[in-house]
């Protein structure tokens, strides 16, 4: 669960309960006590800040070959498509320019950082992109808006100057190591698995030409207050009764087809793989769905929202033999609902007493960041946001802390799919 073998996708804490149903669960409640750990300055586990960068490049050596090379996560596509020159970049995205000079600007200055494994990061800026010396709110910053989130870092500070003078800017959060200790054998890339942090590489550092900016968050500069504790312990607590009482139907929904995959069959018509997508949908502005504290409003819109699914696919069914059996399957599972009706509405309490634990922990992170300044532009100017959000590295295991009712909305009403911005 959540232990990532090559760092396409991270998954929502609160969705692991929906993705392995009450082994999922269970993982949620061992990962907030360990957070109860850290947030406490113990632990074995640590947390990085996760930023809003793009794209997200892969780099470093190939064991395969010794060659310095840059990718997207394409490099864990079945054919790898792993850049060692500008004609290789070229064939690969020669249609898409502006990728194009930022996998060139990648190559040829990540090659000079002396990485010896292989990394993957997050792509902030160039020499082209920032923009310095723009005053927001009344501070002079230097700022970059890889995707919906703008950054600022203060002019005047250390950090600032340096993003002036340098040609890139990168956060690197991740390495590659595979898991055989024979001596002198070769670690493939298809054969190595993600790890937090960045291994062997950890000393690498900033150079005149690129800024790398730490993401490890700094846990031990916060606490919880006595009451705080208390409060934290009993909703722990409290998620693990709950994680009991819809443990057998949490696993029923991954069964029909819930979870990471895609369901195919019959599975593909009933509600089960359509829950997880309804949380996704719930806090999207452009939508009928809304948030709402109520359960009985949130499970009325989650049938809601299968409906319209249902509706879509089997719009675009050909004959009226298959539409009639389709219609029956959609017919039997809300007739699933209606007769579990509580089960339903447990699962939805324990999911919304997952996502307000969670929030609660990132409110207690944002103010970590001193340095960075964060936005959002709005129609009526800069939007003071947080963090994307975190990641918890446990055991090998990865799993995000986003507020999603934040950033999502923001990145669909101003971000890179909005109206407003096109």
């Amino acid at each position: 669960m959540a232990n990532i073998d090559k760092l396409t996708h991270l998954e929502h804490v609160e969705d692991e309960m929906l993705n392995y149903g009450v082994k999922g669960c269970m993982k949620i409640v061992e990962d907030f006590q360990e957070l109860r750990h850290m947030l406490g300055c113990g632990g074995s586990g640590y947390m990085q800040t996760k930023w809003d960068g793009s794209p997200s490049v892969v780099c470093g050596i190939d064991p395969a070959n010794g060659m310095f090379f840059v990718a997207k996560k394409s490099a864990f596509n079945k054919k790898p498509e792993l850049c060692y020159t500008y004609q290789d970049i070229d064939d690969y995205y020669g249609k898409k320019q502006g990728l194009v000079e930022t996998l060139r600007y990648a190559l040829d200055y990540f090659s000079e950082l002396g990485i010896q494994g292989v990394v993957q990061g997050d792509f902030l800026f160039t020499d082209k992109t920032i923009q310095k010396n723009k005053t927001i709110h009344g501070d002079k910053l230097h700022t970059f808006a890889p995707q919906s989130i703008e950054y600022g870092i203060p002019a005047d500070q250390p950090i600032g100057k340096a993003a002036a003078k340098a040609k890139v800017g990168v956060v690197f959060h991740t390495h590659y190591a595979g898991t055989d200790d024979r001596k002198n054998h070769k670690q493939y890339l298809e054969n190595m698995s993600a790890r937090g942090g960045l291994g062997r590489d950890r000393n690498i550092k900033s150079t005149m030409d690129v800024l790398i900016i730490n993401n490890d968050t700094p846990m031990d500069d916060i606490g919880l207050t006595p009451a705080e504790e208390s409060e934290f312990d009993s909703t722990v607590a409290e998620i693990g009764k709950q994680c009991g009482t819809c443990g057998d139907f949490l696993d029923y929904l991954v069964t029909k087809g819930g979870g990471t995959g895609n369901p195919s069959g019959e599975d593909k018509y009933h509600i089960a793989p359509y829950v997880k997508k309804y949380f996704q949908d719930e806090v999207n502005p452009e939508t009928s769905g809304y948030r709402s504290k109520s359960v009985d409003v949130t499970l009325n819109q989650m049938i809601e929202f299968y409906g319209r699914s249902m509706d879509k696919i089997i719009s675009k069914l050909k004959t009226p033999s298959s539409v009639a059996a389709k219609v029956e399957l959609t017919k039997i599972s809300m007739e699933y609902v209606e007769n579990n009706k509580d089960k339903f509405k447990a699962m939805i309490e324990l999911y919304k007493l997952v996502q307000n634990l969670k929030r609660q922990i990132i409110f207690k992170l944002n103010p970590l960041e001193k340095t960075f300044k964060t936005f959002i532009l709005t129609p009526d100017g800069y939007k003071v946001v947080g963090h994307e959000g975190y990641v918890l590295h446990k055991d090998g295991n990865m799993v995000k802390l986003v507020n999603k009712l934040e950033f999502t909305k923001n990145n669909l009403l101003y971000g890179a799919f909005s109206k407003f911005k096109k």
